[in-house]
């Protein structure tokens, strides 16, 4: 944990405005903004404890709120889901860290500030301009400004949803870009969280067709609050493939200096 703060330059004060707590979600979660004076929150599964198979708490796991049989093949993909490495581990932590040093907060607050004070003053300029209190019903008002709420709810919940997409990609980018090693980790992360929602899916029965697709994704019906999974992990297959490209550029030239030198 220490090294992961020193690796994303979280000064003293950011770290005395940080609180970590053991969540009962299974993915990590992030609250607050260290923008802000009253800090974060970060929480991260218990799952995170885990360092072997072994370790698996297989009394405590319910599914369902049934318990998960274990020898099944569905079973055993979810048990070994839960199982992160270090560097996987590092790569959720860095991750939280980066949102939780971000202005998700305030760009929110003022997205919703905004879509309500444009609701408020179109309905007044609406009903000035057409003598609505004049010439239309009370029912027949309040179905003119519904409309006009709804609409400026959906353009809310559209830009916040791409603003939360753009914070996912900008997190995931900005750990990849520390070392190779964080790169490495987000790919294995994303591809055990995968992992573990195909194995829900299959223990689910009918209700896991309805919550994730066969690649494992979060099943979205009409909004994206968040990048897909399989998107987010290929993203970072990108930059790995970078990383590596890299050290096949370097590799020629260590070769000829160590020749040369024999010479």
């Amino acid at each position: 944990m220490l090294q992961v703060l020193c690796r994303v330059n979280l000064s003293i004060d950011d770290e005395g405005s940080l609180d970590i707590f053991t969540s009962f979600h299974s993915d990590p979660i992030h609250k607050g903004s260290l923008q802000l004076r009253t800090g974060a929150l970060i929480g991260f599964p218990s799952t995170f404890y885990y360092q072997t198979v072994d370790n698996v708490e297989h009394n405590s796991i319910l599914v369902g709120q049934e318990m998960v049989d274990w020898t099944s093949s569905a079973g055993e993909e979810l048990q070994n889901a839960l199982v992160l490495s270090d560097r996987a581990k590092a790569f959720a932590i860095a991750r939280e860290l980066c949102y939780a040093k971000s202005f998700t907060v305030h760009v929110d607050t003022l997205l919703q500030a905004c879509c309500m004070t444009f609701a408020y003053y179109t309905g007044a300029w609406l009903n000035s301009s057409m003598l609505l209190t004049l010439r239309l019903k009370p029912w027949a008002r309040f179905v003119v400004f519904s409309v006009i709420g709804a609409a400026w709810l959906s353009c809310y919940i559209m830009i916040s949803d791409a603003s939360h997409c753009w914070y996912d990609n900008r997190a995931d980018q900005k750990v990849a870009k520390l070392r190779k090693i964080y790169a490495e980790g987000g790919v294995e992360y994303y591809d055990k969280v995968l992992q573990r929602n195909c194995a829900l899916r299959t223990l689910l029965g009918s209700k896991g067709a309805k919550q994730f697709t066969r690649y494992g994704n979060v099943v979205s019906l009409w909004r994206n609050r968040s990048v897909q999974l399989t998107s987010r992990r290929d993203s970072l297959l990108k930059y790995l493939a970078e990383y590596e490209r890299e050290d096949t550029a370097e590799q020629p030239n260590v070769d000829s200096n160590e020749a040369h030198a024999e010479t």
